[in-house]
């Protein structure tokens, strides 16, 4: 009789696709993440945006689905990088993560995946919101084009969350994140309109990366000129890589 072994060819998991998965399921059975990700950008837009839109009626709904897709977007992208890498590192599973087979850019796409596919049921939820109880109509075109714009622009603040995530403690983390991303959002003009603020501060927006962002997210509904587009796109640009280098320098003190 001779024996016969039956096998199997075997086939390790990508280690991009797997770490994305994990990545995404870890933060989102994380309530203090994901609760607050997705409820606060959507409850500020139902009142601010569609109960209160007054006499604006369409335009104010169209107007801060913009902005507020922004907020939503770069929310996910500094908190996901900022706290995460900060609780990481000291915890010593980013030490952990180093030492490993795995290349370190799994670890970042990882981070980026998970913070961009919050963005975008974010950005989802306050479509449907605008849609369904605001009223609002608005072509596949336009949203997608939206949409893309707000998830691009989030890249650099997940920079910025990185910097800050190689910086401080993990006690410390949440608190500066929420400073930075707070003011941030409302001087930049994200969570209301810059002309409701004095002369002063809407020149101050200018050199805030959140303003160039949302007029970028603004242009497809054409609420601004497009004379200065390509300022906004090369301030983000140079926002991009000044970040990236300070996060490079953070990671590199840090080891």
């Amino acid at each position: 009789m001779t024996a016969t072994t039956d096998t199997k060819t075997f086939k390790p998991a990508n280690p991009y696709l797997l770490e994305c998965k994990m990545e995404f399921l870890k933060a989102l059975r994380t309530p203090q993440f994901s609760v607050p990700t997705i409820a606060m950008p959507l409850i500020f837009y139902l009142i601010f945006g569609v109960m209160l839109a007054g006499d604006d009626g369409q335009n104010r709904v169209l107007y801060l689905l913009a902005t507020f897709g922004m907020f939503g977007a770069i929310g996910p992208a500094i908190f996901g990088f900022g706290v995460y890498v900060a609780t990481e590192r000291h915890s010593g599973w980013l030490d952990l993560k180093k030492i490993s087979p795995m290349p370190l850019s799994v670890y970042l796409i990882a981070k980026l995946f998970m913070a961009s596919l919050f963005g975008f049921i974010v950005i989802s939820l306050l479509t449907t919101v605008a849609i369904f109880i605001g009223g609002l109509t608005i072509s596949i075109q336009a949203w997608l084009s939206m949409a893309l714009i707000e998830l691009l622009c989030a890249v650099p603040f997940g920079l910025l969350g990185m910097a800050i995530g190689f910086s401080v403690s993990p006690q410390a983390a949440p608190a500066i994140v929420n400073i930075v991303f707070m003011a941030m959002s409302v001087f930049g003009g994200l969570l209301m309109p810059l002309n409701v603020f004095p002369d002063s501060l809407q020149t101050l927006a200018w050199g805030l990366p959140t303003f160039h962002a949302a007029q970028l997210s603004l242009s497809v509904f054409n609420f601004n000129s497009s004379d200065n587009l390509l300022l906004h796109t090369l301030f983000l640009l140079g926002f991009t890589v000044i970040m990236a280098i300070i996060a490079n320098i953070a990671h590199k003190k840090d080891t």
